[in-house]
């Protein structure tokens, strides 16, 4: 039989010998014993590299990862160059929050003791933006809804100083996190109404059940105001898609519906009402069974005063296709004023908050386009961005 070769590891300080059948048998020695030429001190180094002031191009995909739940990602690119950036690791099903003042990000999460199963604690994370690294902590004792990550499940207050968190348990209630004294504030219950939708310092909107948007003004300790508001849309035959676009500066909202409506509200001192209602598609569009699909999939662009929507053929209840084209709204006017079909599928878009904004368009193979809005043209291709990524996030300019 061949002579095998005894196998040496260090522990506590000394050489150990390992017993191997037909081998001699090694004597211990300390490592103090070596030759001065035979050790080797072993020094860890590790270092931060710090990202430079986010720029209104940076892209912040969400990869809720499917692949693995319970550690979902936030991948970060430079769309103007397609380079990579960095990453925050999150926890179950998260939603992201981006600072104002460009100086923090924000992860509403959930965590299990063991992985799958144990203890469960919902918190909202504070990372530097420009290290990544995790600063902070704020527990939300109420929990937080268990969705596919939404935008409107989660929210900040447009001064940056709240953070309201969607939570059903099974009643519907907010959960109030102020961020500059890093606590939990309180929770704010809702007449059984979803989501979340700032429209201005200290108020937001939810999307009820009938159809309608309630009202809700809060104080700085929790206290809180509900409006109830008339039904704007039919929840049973042509409920809205819950990504809506909020613009509070302009006082306009945008929703649009399965069968593609486009609903107008107007905001003022925080109340909501319906300003408008018009279908997006003419009767050939209809024929041609062209339908509003995907995730992410409505936009509004104030420096644009255009509405982007993703669009598909499909049958009814195919509000969650790709969609094959974008096309692009003037909500002044009702009318469509352009479209254009995408190299490929979308499940959603976004538009950069600059004066001379980019459209962004994400797969559901994590293929980032960068496109001319007045165009269609695409100016770039990021492949790799998630393996199931659904949200894209940017800071305003």
């Amino acid at each position: 039989m061949a002579q095998r070769r005894g196998l040496l590891s260090a522990a506590s300080g000394m050489v150990l010998a390992v017993l191997v059948p037909g081998q001699t048998v090694v004597a211990q020695q300390t490592i103090e014993a070596l030759p001065e030429e035979a050790r080797l001190e072993v020094v860890e180094e590790w270092g931060v590299n710090v990202l430079p002031e986010a720029s209104p191009r940076w892209v912040y995909v969400l990869d809720v990862a499917f692949d693995n739940l319970i550690a979902s990602r936030i991948n970060i690119y430079d769309s103007d160059t397609g380079r990579f950036l960095g990453v925050v690791h999150s926890g179950f099903v998260p939603n992201l929050l981006l600072a104002p003042d460009k100086s923090e990000l924000y992860v509403d999460e959930t965590y299990y003791s063991r992985g799958t199963q144990g203890d469960r604690i919902d918190v909202l994370s504070i990372y530097d933006a420009k290290t990544l690294e995790r600063t902070g902590e704020v527990i939300l004792p109420e929990g937080r809804a268990l969705l596919v990550s939404k935008l409107p499940a989660a929210a900040l207050s447009p001064d940056g100083r709240f953070v309201l968190s969607y939570n059903m348990a099974p009643a519907t209630s907010v959960s109030l996190v102020d961020i500059e004294a890093r606590k939990y504030v309180g929770e704010i219950e809702s007449p059984g109404c979803a989501l979340v939708y700032p429209t201005g310092e200290r108020s937001f909107s939810m999307l009820c059940p009938d159809g309608s948007l309630v009202d809700i003004a809060y104080d700085e300790s929790g206290g809180a105001e509900v409006f109830q508001n008339e039904p704007f849309f039919d929840s049973e035959t042509d409920p809205v898609f819950s990504h809506g676009a909020i613009d509070i500066a302009g006082g306009r909202g945008f929703f649009v519906s399965y069968d593609g409506v486009l609903y107008e509200i107007g905001i003022e001192n925080g109340r909501t009402a319906l300003a408008d209602q018009w279908s997006i598609l003419s009767a050939a569009d209809a024929e041609e069974g062209w339908r509003p699909g995907g995730w992410q999939l409505l936009d509004y662009q104030p420096a644009l005063r255009r509405v982007f929507v993703l669009m598909h053929k499909g049958p009814k209840w195919s509000h969650k296709w790709p969609g094959e084209e974008v096309w692009v709204l003037d909500p002044d006017r009702n009318e469509r004023v352009a479209r254009f079909a995408l190299e490929e599928p979308a499940i959603s878009l976004m538009l950069t908050r600059e004066s001379e904004p980019v459209l962004l368009t994400l797969t559901d193979t994590g293929t980032l386009g960068v496109l001319d809005p007045a165009t269609g043209e695409q100016k770039r291709r990021i492949e790799g961005t998630g393996l199931t990524p659904f949200l894209l996030h940017a800071y305003a300019e």
